[in-house]
C-alpha cells in the first residue's frame, strides 16, 4: 500500500511529545498561494474560518489539495458542529477541524461520533481523493489512519464550558482546546476584557484539566506579549492573529514611516 501519501498529521505528533504549535487564521485570503506564503515561513498550522468569513467548499477543496503538498497543517474552523458540517470538511481534506462554541459533554460525543469512523465513531465512508492524492487504499487502512491523524479542536467560548472543562476533555477524541476570549469575556460579562483576573483564572481552569487528560490547552489571541505570557503558563496550541490584520499592521507601519518621509 502507499502508506506515504497518507499525511501524517505534524500538529499531532508535535502534541502527542508535549511540544507547542504555534497558527495563524485566514479569513479574507482565498487565493491557495496565500496557504503556500503561510508554509514558506514554517507555522505548524493554518486555520481557515468558515464561521465568520465566506469560504465556499470549492475554495477549501483546494487549499485541501495544495495542504497536501506542504508541511504545514490545515483546519477549517466550522459554523456549527452539524454531521454535514463535519464530515464534509474532512472529505474535502482538512487536518482537523476546530468546532466553535463547544458546552457540553453530549455535544463533544457528537462531535467524536461525526469526525471518527467506526468502531470509534459513526462517520459515513468515503475515501477521498483528496486525501489519498489519487490513489487506492483499503477502506480498513484508510479509516484508521484519519482515527488516528485527524483533530478535533474545541473552543470554550463560554462559563458553561468553563465549569464543563473537565468532563468535556476527558472523553476520548478531544485533541485540543482554543479558548475564543472574546466570547469567553462577552458571555462572563466582562466584554472585551481578555486579561480581566476572572478570564484568566478561567485559562488557567482549562490549562490545569487539559494537563490531566492529556489534551494540548491553547487560545487566540493577537497580542504577541499576551502570547508569551501564556505559553510560559502552559499554552501549547496558539493561533496567533489572522490575515488582514496582518496586512493591515503592516500598511499601518509602512505609511506610518512614509508620511514620516515629508516632515
Amino acid at each position: 500500500m502507499n502508506r506515504q501519501f497518507l499525511k501524517s498529521s505534524k500538529v499531532k505528533n508535535k502534541l502527542r511529545k508535549g511540544g507547542t504549535c504555534f497558527g495563524t487564521m485566514l479569513r479574507v485570503l482565498k487565493s491557495p498561494q496565500s496557504f503556500a506564503l503561510c508554509a514558506s515561513v514554517e507555522w505548524d498550522f493554518v486555520i481557515l474560518d468558515t464561521e465568520h468569513n465566506d469560504f465556499d467548499l470549492e475554495s477549501l477543496g483546494t487549499f485541501s489539495v495544495l495542504a497536501k503538498y506542504e508541511d504545514l497543517s490545515m483546519f477549517v474552523r466550522v459554523p456549527d458542529k452539524l454531521y454535514h458540517q463535519l464530515a464534509q470538511i474532512l472529505d474535502i481534506g482538512a487536518e482537523g477541524i476546530v468546532l466553535p462554541r463547544v458546552n457540553t459533554s453530549g455535544e463533544v460525543r457528537q462531535i467524536i461520533q461525526s469526525t471518527k469512523y467506526a468502531p470509534w465513531g459513526k462517520r459515513g465512508v468515503s475515501i477521498s481523493n483528496t486525501v489519498t492524492r489519487f490513489r487506492d487504499f483499503e477502506q480498513k487502512e484508510y479509516t484508521k489512519w484519519a482515527n488516528d491523524e485527524l483533530l478535533n479542536i474545541i473552543q470554550i467560548e463560554s462559563e458553561e464550558g468553563v465549569n464543563n472543562i473537565r468532563e468535556l476533555v476527558s472523553i476520548k477524541g478531544v485533541d485540543a482546546v482554543m479558548i475564543g476570549p472574546a466570547d469567553l469575556s462577552q458571555d462572563m460579562g466582562i466584554s472585551g476584557e481578555i486579561t480581566h483576573a476572572k478570564a484568566e483564572e478561567a485559562y488557567m481552569e482549562i490549562i490545569e484539566a487539559c494537563n490531566e487528560y492529556g489534551v494540548a490547552p491553547g487560545i487566540h489571541f493577537a497580542d504577541m506579549d499576551l502570547v508569551q505570557k501564556w505559553v510560559k503558563k502552559g499554552m501549547r496550541f496558539i493561533t496567533y492573529s489572522y490575515d488582514s490584520k496582518f496586512i493591515k499592521d503592516g500598511f499601518n507601519n509602512a505609511i506610518s514611516k512614509l508620511r514620516g518621509f515629508t516632515n
